[in-house]
C-alpha cells in the first residue's frame, strides 16, 4: 500500500525471523539520509560510505545498482517525505571467520521525515573517541551513554574530546567560522554526509574553508560554532562546559544556504 513506512531486507518486506538476528547484530554499518518529495541531497556521498565501509568491513564488494535499485523500490511504497536507514550486514553470524566471506544483506527502512532539533543547544565535553571513527558502524552504546550523561549534567548533549583536541558531537559533525572562513575540526572522526555538502558547495561558490586542530578553550574564540548532520545543516551551540559561545546568525544562514544550493537526486 502507497504511503507506508516499512523495512525492506535484500528487496523484500523483511521478516521477523531477520530483524530478531540483526537486533543483535553490532558487525554491520549504515547511513541515514532525509528524503524530501522523493528526493535526496548528497546521496553520492551516502553511496560512497556504504562502499567504502562494505570494503573495510567486510572486505567485500557492495554494488552500488543493488542499493539504488532496493532504495527506489522501497521508497515507492513509502510517502514522499522521509527518513531512510540503511544498514549492510553480513549473512552469517557475528564471532566466526566464516562470516569474512558471507554475502551481504541490505536492510531498508523507511519511517517519518526529521528535521532535527530547533533552536540552539548547549553542549558538555567528554574524553572519548569513537573506534574505527570514520566509518558509521552500528552498536555504539557510547554515544547515547554520553548524551544520557550530558542531559543529567543539564545539558542537551555531549561533545568528544580526544588529547585536548576537539572531535564531533555524539551524532554530529561541527564546524566553525573564524570570521573567514569554515573550520572543520581535524582529528578522527565521521567524515559525515551533510559535512561534506557543505564543503563541497563551499568550495563550490568560493568559501574558504580550512581544517585545523581545535582545542577546547580555543572554541569560545570562534566568531559561531554550528553542530551539522543528515538532519539539518546548522544546530547553534550557544555553549560548552558552562562557557558561552559567540552566536552569529550570518554563519548559519551560510551553512543553510549551502545547503539549500546541493543538488538533489531523485529515488523514483
Amino acid at each position: 500500500m502507497k504511503g507506508k513506512y516499512s523495512t525492506f531486507i535484500n528487496g523484500n518486506v523483511a521478516k521477523i525471523e531477520e530483524l530478531e538476528n540483526l537486533a543483535f547484530a553490532g558487525h554491520a554499518h549504515f547511513t541515514a539520509m532525509q528524503m524530501r518529495e522523493y528526493g535526496v541531497k548528497g546521496f553520492e556521498f551516502h553511496i560512497a560510505r556504504l562502499r567504502q565501509a562494505s570494503q573495510k568491513i567486510f572486505s567485500m564488494e557492495l554494488k552500488e545498482t543493488d542499493v539504488v535499485e532496493q532504495l527506489q523500490a522501497a521508497v515507492k511504497e513509502a510517502p514522499k517525505d522521509g527518513s531512510i536507514l540503511i544498514t549492510v550486514f553480513s549473512s552469517d553470524s557475528e564471532f566466526t571467520q566464516k562470516s569474512k566471506n558471507a554475502d551481504l544483506n541490505i536492510m531498508i527502512k523507511t519511517s517519518a521525515a526529521h528535521d532535527g532539533p530547533t533552536g540552539s543547544i548547549r553542549l558538555k565535553s567528554f574524553e572519548y573517541q569513537r573506534p574505527l571513527a570514520d566509518t558509521k558502524h552500528v552498536g555504539e552504546i557510547a554515544k547515547t551513554h554520553f548524551m544520557r550523561e550530558a542531559n543529567k549534567a543539564g545539558f542537551d548533549d555531549a561533545l568528544f574530546v580526544h588529547d585536548n583536541r576537539v572531535l564531533e558531537g555524539s551524532i554530529w559533525n561541527l564546524v566553525g567560522w573564524d570570521g573567514e572562513g569554515l573550520v572543520w575540526p581535524k582529528g578522527a572522526k565521521l567524515h559525515g554526509t551533510m559535512m561534506q555538502i557543505i564543503e563541497a558547495m563551499a568550495h563550490q561558490i568560493g568559501i574558504k574553508q580550512r581544517s585545523a586542530d581545535v582545542s577546547l578553550g580555543e572554541i569560545a574564540q570562534l566568531e559561531g560554532v554550528a553542530l551539522l548532520n543528515s538532519w539539518t545543516p546548522c544546530v547553534p551551540i550557544a555553549a560548552l562546559d558552562g562557557i558561552q559561545l559567540n552566536l552569529n546568525q550570518d554563519f548559519y544562514t551560510l551553512l543553510r544556504r549551502l545547503h539549500d544550493k546541493a543538488p538533489v537526486t531523485s529515488l523514483v
